[in-house]
């Protein structure tokens, strides 16, 4: 079962607000479900935690119901009982009951407190999350609890329950209660289904035979969706409603490619809300939240690659004001790599820090950095490109993109190729031998017809013969390393980011049957696993975060193009 909430959070498109399961605090691993606002950002230790839900049964004894998850509504039946959770108008859960109450226990910061409005209804403040809410019954009981002591209250919480039935919503904001009531728990009900039901509809076709796989990654991609305000500038994908609430700049990337089919406007927010905040050097942001911008690090600029792959897929996806405005945009970027991250015009950029190559922990970054490797190059002489031929329209300026990736290039095959393949090396000591047996080496497939067929041969060789494509996809890591590591992050698992680049390199080198291999696997994995953050190289298994998007948007991709194949 894909659609498990012990995996998979339930929120809707446009939402901080999420229902998921998450680890009680001291609790030895129990787990329960939350009641959550997941703004502010993933380096908050509550990751928008705001309650802990109970369910009870008649007796008011606390019982454990089994869940049911659909993208439009979460059900918790047990005992006879039946409780039913659905998101409304803006930021609003709707609840509804027979045979049982549900209570929500604020578990918040120094400063919760509870209050009567103006109106007299109780308000809970989290000050921490930033957030206040207001529960309402529209039938059955309310019971809002909670204790003044000195500048805070205690043991907060709220109760619906009724002895035949119930039904209530909680409203979220952040200032003053929205004027608007919410509408009725059926309302906000057939709200989200036919929202989602649009949302599905315009996905690429799947699979046959994979269409819970299928509708788990449409759901994610919308359910991971927030809405714009703060920091964010227009409407942001984040990874996951889990754990990894932020947007990365390359998970931008391939979130875009997943939901350009459905809304182009989308996916070219995906762009923007990163680049809306590009530092005047051309330098990206690691990530944003709604609360934070961050420089630290920052992520591959893959985003040429992916613009032309999406006009290639979308035709007319760039209109004049997205030309214009990209134009600006991956220009700064090529050249903050070509200013800021080497030394001198006749070497080659690198990466500070594995973080800023995406692929965090690495092998190519076991002895630490700088280190100049073959992705780097190969996504600036695709950047060159799109600006050459889609996003410029001056041609001295075109003619300059062309020199730079020319001289790219030259300096790739000049310094990274070793004969057979390419290799990572150190910026400060480039004779230094590398790990090698790392899946970085064959991204410069990716240039197509610039990469001599020479070079494609050895490395499409070295790439079936190095143990790197295992059942379930190609691993980050080979398996054949002394370095690899099951669960080593990006030294060993499957990665959906990785996957994809490597399958359109292989399309562009013409090895179709490799490449519907890897696609075929990836699917397969995804079916068997759901979309988790990485995979097992060797077992299939879902590791780390379990409903996340980019992995959603690869799956679209690559089983649209296999469905294509067999049509």
């Amino acid at each position: 079962m894909l659609f498990d909430i012990a995996h998979i959070p339930f929120s809707r498109r446009g939402r901080f607000l999420t229902l998921s399961m998450m680890a009680v605090p001291g609790g030895n691993g129990e787990q329960a479900l939350y009641l959550r606002f997941v703004a502010g950002g993933d380096e908050r230790p509550s990751l928008g935690r705001l309650c802990r839900m109970d369910f009870l049964d008649t007796s008011d004894n606390v019982t454990k119901p089994a869940f049911e998850l659909a993208p439009e509504r979460l059900v918790a039946r047990g005992n006879g009982s039946e409780v039913e959770f659905v998101i409304g108008h803006g930021e609003q859960l709707h609840i509804r009951g027979a045979g049982c109450g549900v209570r929500f226990h604020l578990e918040g910061s120094r400063y919760d407190y509870v209050y009567r409005t103006p109106k007299g209804e109780p308000c809970l403040v989290a000050a921490v999350e930033n957030v206040k809410f207001i529960p309402r019954a529209d039938l059955g009981a309310l019971d809002v609890t909670g204790s003044w002591q000195r500048d805070h209250s205690e043991k907060v919480s709220f109760t619906f329950s009724g002895e035949a039935a119930f039904e209530g919503s909680v409203d979220f904001f952040r200032t003053v209660p929205p004027e608007e009531r919410p509408g009725t728990f059926d309302e906000a009900s057939a709200g989200a289904q036919t929202d989602f039901a649009a949302w599905h509809r315009r996905m690429p076709a799947g699979i046959l035979g994979q269409e819970e796989a299928h509708r788990l990654a449409s759901y994610l991609l919308w359910a991971n969706t927030v809405p714009a305000g703060g920091a964010l500038t227009r409407p942001a994908i984040y990874m996951s409603k889990n754990h990894m609430i932020n947007l990365w700049s390359w998970d931008n990337a391939f979130s875009a490619l997943g939901v350009v089919g459905v809304d182009p406007a989308l996916a070219f927010d995906q762009f923007a809300v990163i680049f809306d905040h590009q530092d005047a050097s051309g330098l990206l942001p690691d990530y944003v939240n709604d609360r934070d911008v961050l420089f630290a690090f920052t992520k591959p600029p893959v985003h040429g690659w992916a613009v032309a792959l999406i006009e290639a897929m979308q035709p007319g996806f760039l209109t004049a004001e997205r030309k214009a405005y990209l134009k600006n945009a991956i220009g700064r970027q090529v050249d903050y790599w070509l200013r800021y991250a080497r030394s001198s015009d006749d070497v080659l950029p690198c990466y500070f820090h594995g973080n800023d190559s995406g692929w965090d922990n690495s092998t190519f970054f076991a002895e630490g950095g700088p280190v100049m490797t073959p992705d780097l190059p190969v996504f600036l002489i695709l950047a060159c490109d799109v600006l050459a031929t889609l996003l410029e329209d001056d041609q001295q300026r075109q003619q300059e993109w062309r020199a730079k990736a020319e001289r790219l290039q030259a300096l790739l095959f000049r310094d990274l190729w070793t004969g057979e393949t390419f290799r990572a090396r150190l910026t400060d000591d480039p004779g230094r031998e590398l790990p090698d047996q790392n899946l970085i080496q064959f991204m410069p497939l990716l240039l197509g017809e610039r990469l001599p067929r020479d070079m494609a041969q050895k490395l499409v060789a070295r790439l079936v013969d190095g143990g790197f494509i295992t059942e379930w996809g190609p691993a980050t890591e080979s398996p054949m390393s002394p370095l690899y590591e099951d669960d080593g992050y990006w030294r060993g698992p499957i990665w959906a980011p990785t996957t994809m680049l490597l399958w359109d390199g292989l399309q562009k080198q013409g090895e179709l049957e490799l490449s519907r291999s890897i696609s075929e696997k990836f699917c397969s994995v995804a079916l068997r696993s759901g979309m988790a953050e990485n995979f097992a190289a060797v077992s299939g298994m879902g590791l780390r975060d379990r409903a996340f998007a980019w992995t959603s948007a690869v799956y679209i991709l690559l089983a649209a193009s296999l469905s294509k194949m067999k049509s």
